[in-house]
This record gives C-alpha cells, structure tokens and sequence, in this order.
C-alpha cells in the first residue's frame, strides 16, 4: 500500500504540474486538474437555486412539515474541541428577561436559572458526547509544533463546532475566533453555546442537553410548538446570533466568526425534501455536497467571488467590535433546498483557505486581479448615500486593525428580529452571472513560440514557472472543483465516493493537513531550536529563536497551503434511521 507521502505527491500531480521538475513546467499537462477546467472540459454544476438577502423578507417562504421535536428525538449531538460548548460559563439573562426585541415563538414558561460553568478541559456529559456516521465535526490545529515544548503554536484552538441532529433535521454551527489567544476561544464556544441553546430551544423545544452542563433546570418542560415556515426559521437565527453576541459579552470573550445551519422538511414532499437556512457574519462558510451537483456554497452571498480576498480579514465577527457592538457588515441569510443524501458542511477558513488553488500553489492571480477592489459592503450589497460607511471589519492577524466607530447596521442586527410588514415587497440576491473562465483560440504547447491549431482550444496563461493565471472567479470555481474531488475520490483519487458525514470530514481534514505539511514540516526543523555543539543539541536563547524563526516563516511564503486552526461539522440530510 503505497504511503501517505507517495499517495499525496501523486495527487498534486494530478491536479497541477507545479511540482514537476523545472524543465517540465512549460510542458502543458493535459490530463491536470486544473488545465481540464481551464479547458472547460471540468464545469461546476448547477443545482437547486441558492438565494440570500440581509432581511427575512428577502427571501421567499417555504411552509415546513411536522418534524421532531423534544429531547428524546436527537440522535446526534456533539461540540468541540476540548468540550466544545460545554466549557463555557452561561446565566439566563438573555433568555428569561424580558425583552422587547425578542418576543417571537417564546411563549413557553420559564423559570429564572442559576449560573452555570464547566472546566477548562472537562469530558463531554453524555448528552453532549453522541457522534454518529451522519452526524459529525472535527476540530484540529494545522500550526507547527515548539520542538523544546511539544506545544502547538497557536494553541488554544480558538475554533468550535456544535451539531444537534433528529431523524429528519438538524443544527449545524461553526465559530472562528479572530486572532490568537483565550479570549478568542471563549469568544467561539460562547458563540455556539448561545446560538445553539436558543435555536434548541425555540425550534426544536427542547434544552434539556444545556440544562445537564448548568445548574438550570428552568426549561426542563417545553410544550410541542414548532415554526411553521422558513420566514419564522430566520427571525429565529437572527436573535440566535443576537444571544450568541450577549453571551460573548457576558464571558469576557473577543471577537468570533459565526455561521449556522438549521436543517428542516417541507410541508409539500415531492423529490425536494428538505430546506436548509443559513445564517452567517464573517469568513465561515457553508456548503452541500451533492452526489450528482457536486460541492455548492451556500454562504456565497456573503463575499464577492469576483474580488480577490485578503484572507487576514474576517470580514464580519460578533463581539466587542468597537468595545459593545458587532461588526455585521457582511451578516447574510441563505436558503436552498436539499435532497435525502446530502451532505451540509460547515467549516471554519483553516478548512476553506486550503482548499484555494492559489494557496495550494496550483495557479496565480491574473495582473488584472491585482488592482485594487471596492469592499464587499460597497459591491456586493451597495449601502444607501444617506447610510453611514459601516466600520471596517477586523482582520484576523493584529487586533490593533479593527477600527472603532459607530456601526449603523447594529440597530438593523438588534431591531430586525421581528417580522416586517407582510406588504414589504420582497427581493432576492441572485448570484452574479458565471464569467467564461477562459478565451477561446490557439494554445501554447511544448513551448511559448509553438502554437497549438486545435479547433476550439483554449488559451491557458500562465507565468514565467508555467503556473497558470486565474481570474476571482476561475479560483473560486476551482476551490469547489478541488473539494468535490477530493470527497468523490480521496487524496489517493481511488477512494470511493463519501456518503457519510464522517468520511466527509475526514477527507476534507486530512487533505488540509496534507496540502500544509511542508509548511508545517520546515517550521519544526530542529535547526530552528537548537545548535549541534561536539554531537549534541544544545537549546538557543529566546532572541536566537525568535531570529531563526523568523528567517523559517520567510522560507515558508512560498510553500503550499496556509496553517491555522481547522474546523468541519457535516450532517447526512434523511439518512437517519429513527433510534428512539
């Protein structure tokens, strides 16, 4: 069996011709991934329409079935990493005061708890420890290791993932803490904990697996209500997020990503089943795997594929932004519907980032795609002339960038978690019209004079290392491409097609840990640590570290893959067999 190593360097070669030797790099390799789709002989797929807006009543209403409710229903429900949500400190605040803002579908009686806490690393309490193939989320850390501490840099994970799944629905939630640090991890898990609780609770009625890590016991009887359209599912996300914001503050955390997926069935069941709703501020990104269409992103109305990203921002993020309020410039809602076997993916940018053929090394920036862009908020969803520029949002490397000013999209976060006027007119976001990825004519081959008379073939540009060029949306294309093959094939390209949420994450993790190794590998040279005196390794000071590391993390610009905290959790859309 051949090893990891042989089996991943055979995989690059397949996708790009990028690590072949330097006298080769001109030689056209026709059967790379990415010249295929260069060619257009690989296309993306279209499925079932994704829509997005700001408001509820951006988008249309679906009237959902009966689904399962209760605490006896789940047959998946799982956080981490290190306890995940169940970490975190939580009073009731926010749910058993009444407040004005947040007076919809919360017509159970509640009773005032008591203030609730759990160690720093504690076992996850039975309720929280239900992993199953369909149901599933990993958590790890792409960062090197201190070779005289064995710690990872980086550490704590400042990522955090929590699904609760029932036969026929599920939540699905991903938070990234913004920069390094403890209260970044905070930030994260308060996040899940408080968008989860509350979505549990007025979805689903049910909060028994939060009262088993608090000392409440105030919602132990919930009545049998459920939301009866996807207009109601949204007002529901969006004060999630609300009490997910409350709780960050609460903890003392920073700043976090937040992206959430709540899975349901529709009323009307024909060869559609289900719809999933999606709700989303900063870089955190959701997809749906489809056996047939492929990988789609459901979060792609919360940044523009015709821009290239700077990957240090954020984008978005809940928390103390400017010392209270969230910065929401890019919060977006999402709807599509689902078919049974579906796989809905939540992952945090440490995931999607490696997924990027630029980051993977296989292509570059066309020059036209270096010029400066507008920001998302000024292109993709252009704000009023009478609106205030909302703030800036923070970057994920220095906590010093994030500018503080007033943020006028705080009241429309705060106030819109209610249901507009039912005469408002409505409108949809539709996705930009997909650009021809390449011009069509003679091509390059063998060389840079020769000339390739194929009718219809395509020019491929590429630079002076035969690297092609790319334009934004050849690269986002190309992110999904990449994910779909490796859940079709594995790294090996000889696996067999995922059809679990488990294997799915797996291969979409080990791929990120793959595409980064070198990277990973040349900041763990013991050279950076330690001098070899007479045969023995002998440990530099501080300053000669810092040195040597840094002349390391220079080396290391110019290697494949981006290292960061990693984080995935996958459900199976009507794969479960009822176990209760």
């Amino acid at each position: 069996m051949p090893s990891l190593r042989k089996r991943v360097s055979s995989y690059f070669r397949q996708l790009s011709f990028y690590n072949e030797p330097r006298e080769k790099k001109y030689n056209v390799n026709e059967n790379s991934f990415v010249t295929k789709y260069l060619e257009g002989q690989i296309t993306v797929k279209d499925g079932s329409p994704i829509l997005y807006g700001k408001n509820p009543t951006d988008l249309p209403n679906y009237d959902l079935g009966l689904y399962d409710v209760g605490p006896t229903t789940i047959v998946g429900c799982y956080s981490g990493p290190n306890g995940g949500l169940t970490t975190v400190k939580r009073t009731e605040k926010h749910l058993s005061v009444p407040d004005t803002d947040i007076d919809f579908i919360d017509t159970q009686d509640e009773v005032e708890g008591a203030t609730g806490g759990g160690e720093d690393d504690p076992i996850l309490p039975e309720s929280w420890n239900r992993k199953t193939d369909y149901a599933f989320g990993i958590s790890d850390s792409l960062y090197d290791r201190n070779q005289v501490t064995k710690n990872r840099n980086g550490d704590p994970i400042a990522d955090c993932f929590g699904i609760i799944a029932r036969g026929d629905s599920a939540i699905l939630a991903v938070a990234d803490g913004v920069n390094w640090g403890e209260k970044a991890s905070i930030a994260a898990k308060s996040a899940i904990h408080g968008c989860l609780h509350y979505l549990d609770k007025t979805i689903f009625n049910d909060t028994k697996p939060f009262d088993e890590i608090s000392a409440s016991k105030a919602d132990a009887i919930i009545s049998q209500n459920r939301v009866s359209n996807t207009r109601e599912v949204f007002v529901c996300l969006l004060r999630a997020f609300h009490c997910a914001h409350d709780l960050i503050l609460e903890n003392q955390g920073m700043l976090t990503t937040l992206t959430v997926a709540v899975v349901l069935p529709l009323k009307v069941k024909d060869e559609v089943e289900s719809v999933c709703c999606v709700c989303n501020v900063g870089d955190t990104l959701a997809y749906v795997y489809s056996h047939k269409y492929g990988v789609r992103e459901l979060t792609k109305g919360s940044h523009d594929v015709n821009c290239n990203r700077d990957m240090r921002d954020a984008l978005g993020a809940l928390g103390p932004v400017d010392g209270i309020n969230p910065e929401l410039s890019n919060l977006t809602l999402s709807i599509t519907t689902v078919h049974k076997g579906d796989i809905i993916m939540v992952a945090s940018d440490g995931l999607t980032d490696n997924f990027d053929p630029n980051v993977c090394k296989f292509t570059v920036n066309t020059k036209d795609a270096l010029k400066p862009k507008r920001s998302v908020a000024k292109d993709a969803h252009a704000t009023s002339s009478k609106e205030a520029a909302p703030a800036k949002p923070p970057r994920k490397t220095k906590p010093e960038n994030v500018k503080t000013t007033d943020n006028p999209l705080k009241v429309q976060f705060l106030r819109e978690n209610s249901l507009e006027a039912e005469g408002r007119a409505h409108s949809t976001f539709n996705p930009r019209p997909r650009q021809p990825p390449v011009k069509t004519g003679a091509t390059f081959a063998r060389s840079k004079t020769s000339l390739d008379m194929r009718a219809g073939a395509k020019i491929i540009l590429r630079n002076e290392d035969g690297v092609p060029f790319v334009s934004p949306v050849q690269r986002y294309e190309i992110s999904l491409l990449l994910m779909e093959d490796i859940l079709k094939r594995g790294i090996s390209g000889q696996d067999l097609q995922c059809t679990t949420a488990k294997k799915a994450c797996e291969n979409l993790v080990s791929f990120a840990f793959s595409i980064s190794s070198a990277k990973r590998h040349t900041l763990e040279d013991a050279d950076l640590y330690f001098d070899n005196v007479n045969g023995v390794m002998v440990e530099v000071s501080q300053q000669e570290k810092k040195l040597r590391r840094r002349k390391g993390l220079e080396r290391v610009q110019n290697l494949p893959g981006k290292l960061d905290h990693v984080s995935i959790v996958a459900y199976n859309v009507g794969n479960y067999a009822h176990a209760y």
